[in-house]
């Protein structure tokens, strides 16, 4: 038990989410005038260090794995990485000039390297960003009498509600003594999960392209099996983790450059010379190219939110209702040459096709993608009956994150040139055969195509992303609070759509049931964003949102010290009278 004179809060996860919220608690208790000496704020992270979490963290990625977002799209608040790459510019190109070097490869002397807000620059030099807010801000918060403590390399194990607040039971890694605190707040800021267990597959195959070192160990074991003949590996997922793991398996070699920067060609060594990779997915497409920002005059998704474009059209809009819209706005931009229709139904023959009509043609993409980024950030998803959204979820998903989330140029032009050296191929496997990708113990067979063909590989990196179904999550942490009632998977109409039930839209406080009367409420201790919750992955899942979400959640604690300290003073006062 606590002191009730101090207020203790616990951030779970110091990745983006978590950073991004202990910055906003630290600005708003700043902004706030309290006397924040009786504050204490917790951290809990797996990992050694704060601030990157698993996309960002430069031990496990490479120089080429790159953001899927333009620098002025990507900070904690306002244009923040941008502001940190121009007050660190020296010292970067000093430090980590591969980091700079793989956006700006015609830079021959960096010293003379200028940040660009429309650049796409390596997740873990953001995850060095990162790093260094999250230090700052824990300057800041100290210098400012908010006591701090950090457990880091620890895994936490339990939680539940108790009289005096919410216990949180938790370990290091290297130890066998459990750690029990209590916490008036608690923030769930875990992030990503992979639910698939390595135990399921033999050594043939690889669960994540992550993190690298286990990747290049994988493949270098792949190679010692048979050091004369070709290694076909397929990469199960076509998506920015897709391309991370095909630029990883050609690490060794390297990419020509002409003048501007823009990829020719790709030489290959005499390890890469044997690789035939071939990429897999549904439909067969890697995620659309984006370059330059474009401003578009919106003429038919004129409003901010979704409830505005009801109101404007004066009914209730269904899933056909916006996909009509979409194709409205589409076509009336591009006179009439883009519709839903080739969003959904790509006009071409294969990915390489795809590949360099993109890069040929930005313009088209980004348009695509202002368009139904936009509807996106509506929130549209939240207000569809639950048959509309397991539709959107089985069906169409697919096609909004295909778009919603394009790839940088340079990575287009990287995979073209694998394309044309022999290295990449890449299949659609459809969306109607279930089982297209066979491992048995003695081969792995993919199947595709109409009519039937199939193909052997003597390996499989899965990258197709993750689940969102909360029975499939691994973390014990998450399992029991489910298990016990203190989170509750969201469900509509016996449709769950993935994710924890929140209070509300606009909130980010868990439901919970109430241990002693068995109703549902809002838990008084438990809040949490990112894709632990329901909808993200459906209308939040950009940068700009986890700020807004912190925000949200900084507020919220800050009020409940205001609230705690107006009852401190209530009961002071009531013992004057009685004194």
């Amino acid at each position: 038990m606590h002191s009730k004179n101090i207020i203790r809060f616990c951030i779970v996860g110091t990745g983006f989410s978590g950073t991004a919220a202990l910055v906003h608690l630290v600005k708003q208790l700043i902004a706030s005038k309290l006397d924040c000496r009786h504050i204490e704020l917790v951290t809990i992270e797996q990992r050694k260090s704060n601030g990157p979490g698993h996309p960002y963290c430069n031990e496990e990625l490479l120089p080429t794995h790159l953001c899927n977002n333009q620098t002025y799209m990507m900070a904690l608040f306002d244009n923040d990485f941008y502001d940190w790459l121009c007050e660190q510019r020296m010292e970067l190109a000093k430090q980590v000039p591969d980091l700079i070097q793989v956006t700006h490869p015609d830079l021959e002397d960096l010293t003379l390297w200028q940040p660009d807000q429309d650049a796409f620059y390596p997740r873990a030099l953001f995850g060095r960003y990162l790093n260094a807010r999250f230090t700052q801000y824990c300057r800041v918060a100290q210098e400012n009498g908010i006591r701090l403590r950090h457990f880091n390399d620890c895994q936490v194990l339990d939680g539940q509600s108790t009289a005096a607040g919410f216990t949180l039971q938790f370990r290091p890694a290297a130890s066998l003594n459990t750690t029990s605190l209590v916490f008036d707040k608690v923030l769930l800021a875990t992030g990503h999960w992979n639910s698939i267990k390595q135990s399921q597959y033999d050594d043939r195959v690889l669960t994540s392209p992550y993190p690298y070192s286990r990747l290049n160990a994988w493949l270098t074991k792949q190679q010692q099996r048979d050091e004369k003949t070709a290694q076909h590996i397929c990469i199960k997922g076509m998506g920015p983790s897709g391309i991370d793991a095909i630029l990883s398996l050609v690490e060794s070699g390297q990419f020509s450059h002409n003048a501007q920067g823009d990829v020719t060609a790709f030489v290959a060594d005499e390890y890469t010379a044997k690789l035939k990779l071939c990429a897999l997915s549904r439909c067969g497409f890697f995620p659309a190219v984006r370059d330059k920002r474009i401003e578009h005059q919106f003429k038919y998704l004129t409003e901010e939110t979704f409830f505005d474009l009801e109101q404007k059209q004066g009914k209730r809009l269904t899933l056909d209702d916006i996909l009509l819209l979409i194709d409205k706005e589409l076509k009336g931009a591009s006179n009439g040459a883009i519709g839903w229709h080739d969003v959904a139904h790509p006009p071409f023959d294969s990915a390489l096709e795809k590949l360099k009509y993109d890069a040929s043609l930005p313009r088209d993409n980004a348009l695509i993608h202002t368009v139904l980024l936009r509807v996106r950030r509506m929130k549209f998803y939240r207000y569809l009956n639950a048959d509309e959204k397991q539709r959107y979820d089985s069906e169409l998903d697919t096609h909004f994150i295909r778009t919603a989330v394009p790839i940088p140029l340079l990575n287009a032009q990287k995979l073209i040139a694998l394309f044309e050296a022999g290295i990449l191929s890449s299949c659609q496997l459809g969306y109607e055969l279930k089982d297209a990708i066979k491992v048995t113990k003695t081969d792995i067979v993919v199947t595709y195509g109409q009519p039937q063909k199939q193909r052997r590989a003597d390996g499989l990196i899965l990258a197709a992303g993750q689940s969102f179904k909360l029975a499939h999550h691994p973390d014990n942490l998450v399992k029991s609070l489910i298990a016990r009632g203190e989170l509750r998977p969201h469900t509509e109409q016996n449709y769950q759509t993935g994710g924890i039930q929140l209070q509300g839209h606009e909130s980010y406080c868990a439901m919970r049931i109430n241990p002693n009367t068995q109703q549902v409420e809002v838990s008084p201790y438990l809040s949490s964003f990112g894709v632990l919750t329901r909808y993200w992955q459906n209308e939040r899942n950009f940068a700009a949102a986890f700020v807004e979400a912190a925000q949200s959640v900084a507020h919220d604690w800050v009020n409940h010290i205001y609230q705690h300290t107006t009852s401190q003073h209530s009961r002071t006062d009531q013992d004057k009278v009685h004194a």
